[in-house]
């Protein structure tokens, strides 16, 4: 049966083309739309859940979350060290982490902080940094750019690719981390010392006499700071102090990036309105050609009831090649996701969010079986006419 039923699409292969089109775009769209929605929630969810405070100079709220825990770019000010120090020794604090960045390598951010802040991530290969100038590669970076341990990397001034390399303080390579299918795949780590002497010689280079020791009164100024407390009503507490003294932000980070995920599901849920008209316009079309081939067909099953063959194995030999179509499609379909989830990881790094391809929610099966299903409606639909008529009305 099923022999038969593949030989009997190949001879209508134009409508089998537009078929299997048909339910190859409207499933591309619904997956893709889901699964893009769900990494991003999921992400920003994950990433969020940890520290419960970021401080750093005023400015946008959503900016500082952003560069510190998506690390896309970096804030323009710094705030002085006595507030990190001052952190330090506060009883409430369980976990502290500075940020210095201002440098980058062929566009990727090189974040200065703590080894403690990896402790989380598992390394490749390689240990984590422990002296001034070891660096720690994210997977990505190592990858893109065929790094190994013991290899020499240059850093450029900025966020982004300059003409400014700071060729006498270069890294060395002596971690890589495993891939996270986070924003720390795109980014470099080493100590917060390795960014201050850089941007000191940077400065004995380019600035007077007083220029540079008014630099190196403020080179272990940080552009961020992670605060960990021991619950909740510490950190409102800390947030508030900080706030009230001034020439410092403190935000908690669940909360900016909540505001943010209530705009993204706003634009979730717009997309996915769209999903549906498109869903609803796709099914009309594989209905409307399903018909065209029921048509098609009808000769086919009159013959076949002529022949004597049972009512059920008819069915059968019908449904198998709409089934064989939409198996066809959605596995096109389901493949296609996979690559655009590949390209639009492109758009989506540039904000700290990386698309894992291979990420796949039980959701996505459930729209492949509902498209395969629906598919089937019109071929029901159709047999049943097609039955309800006798054989001698048929002649």
């Amino acid at each position: 049966m099923l022999k038969f039923s593949i030989k009997n699409l190949l001879t209508r292969k134009a409508k089998f083309i537009m078929t299997t089109i048909a339910i190859i775009i409207s499933t591309l769209i619904i997956m893709f739309s889901f699964n893009v929605a769900g990494q991003i929630n999921d992400g920003i969810i994950s990433t969020a859940s940890y520290y419960d405070i970021v401080v750093g100079a005023n400015g946008s709220s959503t900016d500082l979350v952003m560069s510190t825990m998506f690390f896309t770019g970096t804030t323009t000010d710094t705030i002085n060290g006595e507030v990190y120090e001052e952190l330090k020794n506060n009883k409430d604090v369980r976990e502290i982490v500075p940020f210095a960045t201002g440098d980058n390598y062929k566009g990727n951010l090189i974040v200065g902080t703590e080894k403690t802040f990896l402790s989380s991530k598992d390394l490749k290969e390689g240990n984590y940094f422990n002296e001034a100038f070891e660096i720690v590669l994210g997977y990505n970076v190592a990858k893109e750019n065929n790094l190994n341990i013991g290899d020499q990397i240059i850093g450029s001034h900025g966020i982004a690719e300059s003409s400014h390399s700071h060729e006498n303080s270069p890294y060395i390579v002596v971690g890589i981390l495993e891939k996270t299918h986070t924003a720390y795949d795109n980014t470099l780590f080493t100590k917060a010392e390795s960014v201050w002497e850089t941007h000191t010689e940077h400065s004995h280079e380019e600035d007077d006499d007083e220029s540079q020791e008014t630099h190196n009164e403020h080179s272990h100024d940080y552009t961020a700071i992670l605060v960990k407390t021991n619950n909740p009503a510490n950190a409102l507490n800390i947030i508030s102090d900080l706030n009230q003294k001034g020439g410092v932000m403190a935000v908690n980070p669940s909360t900016v990036l909540r505001e943010l995920l209530n705009n993204i599901d706003l634009v979730k849920n717009i997309v996915y309105i769209l999903c549906a008209v498109i869903g609803v316009m796709s099914f009309v079309i594989i209905y409307m050609i399903t018909l065209m081939m029921m048509q098609d067909v009808k000769k086919d099953v009159l013959l076949m009831r002529l022949l004597g063959m049972q009512r059920k194995n008819i069915s059968g030999i019908i449904l198998i090649q709409n089934v064989v179509v939409s198996v066809i499609g959605v596995i096109i379909a389901f493949i296609l996701t996979r690559v655009a989830l590949l390209l639009v990881n492109n758009i989506t790094a540039s904000v700290g969010i990386i698309m894992n391809y291979a990420k796949i929610y039980n959701e996505e099966y459930l729209i492949m079986i509902s498209v395969i299903i629906i598919s089937l409606i019109p071929s029901l639909f159709s047999l049943s006419k097609m039955f309800e008529r006798s054989l001698e009305d048929e002649k």
